[in-house]
């Protein structure tokens, strides 16, 4: 991989990716015309011809073909519309799953070459993960998800001529059915859960204490694990009578959230740290507790 965190396969003839000749007096119905690549082969004649017509137009006034690394940057750029960066990292995540694919199997393939048998072989391959237990069906689905995001996004008539991707080549209707999320926790469930973490923080547990303030603290202003996670002290206001609290939303809308002088005190309880410190620092790594972090220490507690 580059420092963009993406490499170009092998090859990198000049001559049309498509084995297309870019010669505008031949059309697909002539026998003289070359073979047809296989990412055209299935599509209807008018939408072939009509891709195809956008290759010599676009071909004509000069365009190149993109790379896969422009391909797939144009892509991430646009991926949310709202500009979340958690939303462009999940599918950079996913996307890297699928190019790292393609460059143990195909590495001589743009990702614009790879046509619907090559991708049926794929997710194949996933579904035996599946099977193997290596790969949960809710990850296989949002895997799946966004390759074929990525595709129908770049096969649209106003950039095919450029991505060279002519149709999506992800069969529909090929997710698997996932378990449903569990429910929320009852009142009693949420009381018992306050008593075992209280239990060992009594012990001097700073961690407990820690766990204590991420789930009562979450409960008490109704926030998502990733706005709870991002929070610094600088975002914990006191006032005169309570506080209020500056949240980062879904989509990085801010929203600030009025609490009571109890709430405060809760997440004073682990010790205020320097403004632009996290709230719950990861010991691991430099930031913030990662959601799954968090989910792992949850799921320590019955959560």
């Amino acid at each position: 991989m580059t420092a963009g965190g993406w490499k170009s396969p092998l090859n990198h003839s000049s001559k049309s990716d498509l084995a297309l000749t870019l010669d505008p007096q031949k059309t697909l119905s002539d026998k003289s015309s070359d073979k047809l690549p296989p990412v055209l082969v299935g599509m209807d004649k008018a939408e072939a011809l009509a891709y195809v017509s956008r290759l010599f137009d676009a071909a004509q006034a000069g365009a190149v073909l993109w790379s896969d690394s422009l391909l797939l940057k144009r892509f991430l750029a646009q991926c949310s519309r709202t500009g979340s960066q958690e939303t462009q990292d999940g599918y950079r995540r996913e996307i890297r799953h699928y190019v790292r694919w393609r460059d143990r199997v195909h590495p001589h393939l743009h990702l614009r070459e790879i046509d619907s048998t090559l991708v049926e072989d794929w997710i194949a391959e996933l579904r035996q993960q599946v099977e193997l237990g290596d790969l949960k069906p809710r990850s296989f689905n949002r895997r799946i998800s966004a390759i074929s995001s990525l595709y129908r996004w770049a096969s649209e008539a106003t950039r095919s001529a450029v991505s060279g991707v002519p149709r999506n080549p992800v069969p529909r209707r090929t997710g698997l059915s996932a378990a449903k999320l569990a429910k929320p926790l009852s009142e009693a469930d949420l009381t018992s859960v306050f008593g075992a973490i209280s239990a060992v923080k009594v012990k001097g547990s700073t961690i407990a204490a820690r766990d204590l303030v991420l789930v009562r603290g979450s409960y008490l202003i109704g926030c998502r694990v990733s706005e709870l996670i991002a929070l610094k002290w600088q975002d914990i206001e006191r006032l005169e009578t309570g506080g209020q609290i500056h949240l980062l939303g879904k989509g990085s809308k801010p929203r600030t959230v009025r609490v009571s002088e109890e709430t405060i005190q809760l997440f004073e309880s682990i010790g205020r740290g320097e403004p632009d410190q996290w709230l719950f620092p990861s010991s691991r790594r430099k930031g913030p507790l990662t959601r799954q972090a968090v989910a792992d220490r949850m799921k320590r507690w019955g959560c």
